[in-house]
């Protein structure tokens, strides 16, 4: 008697395989774009911060501080008038923009405390952003919020 496996035996090993190498490489094929997509987050989230820390540097050694919901007016230590806004979903110092073409700026408010001018306060800026990374994942808003005060008091 011959040992060996039969014809219909094979056809199912190779069946069973080829469901088992199509479910493995989908689930491949998935994990890779997740993890390209969360690259583009991370990528996004740190030019946002960087951003951000640009900002929070100026207006430290800023003056005479007025807002509009997405826009911040000072002067800086150079004397310099400077504005920050939101404008075609990225934040532009003086109609130049800091973030990146990767970075989908979805909100920018300014709350200004202290801007009075003889108030015995220095201003108190708290700056809130969102923001999200064009082309992955642009549903999912980072939500970023601080808080910087000027070194000046205007007595």
């Amino acid at each position: 008697m011959k040992k060996g496996f039969t014809m219909i035996e094979l056809l199912v090993a190779i069946g069973l395989f080829i469901v088992v190498i199509s479910v493995s490489s989908g689930i491949f094929i998935k994990s890779l774009r997740t993890q390209r997509q969360i690259v583009s987050l991370m990528a996004a989230n740190d030019n946002a911060s960087l951003a951000l820390e640009q900002i929070i540097r100026e207006i430290r050694t800023g003056r005479d501080f007025s807002s509009g919901k997405s826009q911040l007016s000072f002067t800086n230590y150079l004397e310099e008038s400077v504005v920050y806004e939101l404008d075609s979903n990225s934040i532009k110092r003086n109609g130049k923009s800091i973030t990146a073409s990767n970075v989908n700026v979805v909100y920018f408010n300014i709350s200004l405390l202290g801007e009075r001018l003889n108030d015995g306060r220095s201003t108190r800026v708290t700056i809130s952003l969102g923001i999200s990374a064009k082309g992955a994942l642009e549903s999912f808003v980072t939500n970023l919020q601080t808080t910087v005060s000027a070194r000046t008091i205007d007595s």
